[in-house]
């Protein structure tokens, strides 16, 4: 029996603003992209996950979520530090007795 009502831990923002709660609403969501993006790999690693979750629960919920966000906004993960791209002050960079000549 499929119970696509599961919620996910964590919901998922979407780019456009909306919050994915549910693996139904994944689902809905991932069944509505156009073919050229929807057979894609990542989306149908995520759309298997999917109908797992709906039918075993459990961890395949939690895998679910990672699989749809990876999906959504790729492998890559969120800048970590310098997101602007400002320069750096180079600390810690000295010249050794050596080099100074």
């Amino acid at each position: 029996m499929m119970n696509w009502s599961r919620r996910f831990e964590d919901p998922i923002p979407m780019p456009d603003g909306r919050i994915i709660r549910t693996i139904g609403e994944a689902a809905e969501y991932a069944t509505g992209l156009p073919p050229k993006v929807g057979n894609t790999e990542p989306w149908q690693r995520a759309a298997k996950v999917l109908n797992e979750a709906a039918e075993h629960g459990g961890p395949f919920v939690f895998m679910a979520r990672i699989n749809f966000y990876r999906a959504v906004y790729g492998d890559s993960p969120p800048p970590i530090g310098n997101p602007e791209g400002k320069k750096s002050r180079n600390w810690g960079k000295r010249k050794l007795a050596k080099d100074r000549c």
